[in-house]
């Protein structure tokens, strides 16, 4: 590997990769080594634990999304733009499918595992709490009302596509209806 190359960066697509490919449970120091291309020792000088590189692949699944979501422009039509939201965190490509796959991962694990718990909650609060103020300057009625039940298609879209993604084109024609509708509670 390149002198040049973030190792960080590195280990946790590996992470996430892993993650993808057998779940969490298949992360570990050697695993992530050996598909990273690095030696257990060059990872350690990094990462010192399994829980570090967990962190890390959580992270990398959080900025791609919130880099995904930032790009988006508001074209004054407050519906579309909520659509194209919720549309970024639906596993619509190979990289929001992997993602997804690792968040619902994360989210069974947090069950068991505090840590991951506080940032999934953590990223929950900031998405809602930025959704919330979207939809006041939207003029919605009630905003965390309206956040609340675009946060729910979100994930269970996401997670329904997870299992079931012939059916992508229909659940997308849905949320236009769905978000129109959250928009007057």
């Amino acid at each position: 590997m390149s002198a040049g190359v973030n190792k960080r960066d590195v280990f946790a697509a590996s992470v996430l990769d892993l993650i993808v490919r057998g779940g969490i449970q298949s992360v570990s120091i050697r695993t992530v080594a050996a598909n990273s291309g690095w030696s257990v020792g060059a990872l350690q000088k990094t990462f010192s634990n399994k829980d570090a590189l967990l962190r890390a692949a959580a992270d990398l699944v959080i900025s791609r999304a919130e880099a995904r979501m930032d790009a988006l422009t508001f074209s004054g039509d407050s519906v579309d733009y909520l659509v194209r939201l919720v549309e970024e965190t639906l596993p619509l490509d190979q990289q929001r499918t992997e993602e997804a796959i690792a968040w619902n991962a994360f989210a069974a694990e947090a069950i068991h595992t505090p840590w991951i718990a506080e940032i999934l909650i953590g990223q929950d609060q900031l998405v809602s709490d930025q959704l919330v103020e979207a939809l006041r300057s939207f003029g919605a009625a009630q905003p965390e009302a309206a956040a609340a039940g675009i946060i729910a298609v979100s994930d269970g879209l996401a997670l329904r596509l997870l299992y079931d993604p012939k059916r992508a084109a229909e659940f997308c024609t849905v949320l236009r209806p769905i978000i129109n509708h959250l928009l007057t509670i």
